[in-house]
């Protein structure tokens, strides 16, 4: 660095109109008599990784193999939603049944409580609407708040 140093410093300023000489040759650096040593490629290149058709086939065959777990479980998830179907479809009548059977017990045990509340309001018949339709039949919207008349 020092030799840079005192070879700028010596040198005297350019002026722009000195013209350069004209019989100066620039030296070339070359490469040494029979070239450079090969470098060995093995050793620069390294693993690559997969190949790209590699890649490829991995990620379809992957990608088929969880559309047919899908489609697989798909078909697993219908056939039990159809069992509980069948299961609700084949306990609606008994379960009807109960709910029927309590209906009529809730009814019979409200129109015992009506009739003896009633008993001395002259003309009153027991277990008909004030609101009577006789074209169609509904079951009674009962909220009974008496404990004693649900089912134990």
């Amino acid at each position: 660095l020092h030799s840079v140093w005192l070879f700028l410093s010596n040198k005297p300023t350019f002026n722009m109109s000195l013209r350069p000489d004209p019989h100066f040759i620039p030296k070339q650096d070359m490469p040494p008599p029979g070239g450079y040593l090969k470098t060995p490629l093995s050793l620069t290149k390294g693993a690559r990784g997969p190949k790209g058709w590699q890649l490829f086939l991995g990620t379809s065959v992957a990608i088929m193999w969880g559309f047919s777990r899908l489609g697989a479980s798909n078909r697993k998830r219908s056939e039990q939603r159809l069992y509980e179907r069948q299961e609700k479809y084949s306990l609606a009548p008994l379960l009807q049944n109960e709910a029927d059977r309590e209906y009529l017990m809730r009814e019979k045990k409200l129109k015992e409580q009506e009739q003896k509340i009633m008993s001395e309001v002259p003309g009153w018949t027991v277990g008909q609407s004030q609101y009577y339709n006789p074209f169609r039949w509904t079951p009674a919207h009962i909220m009974d708040s008496n404990k004693s008349n649900q089912k134990k």
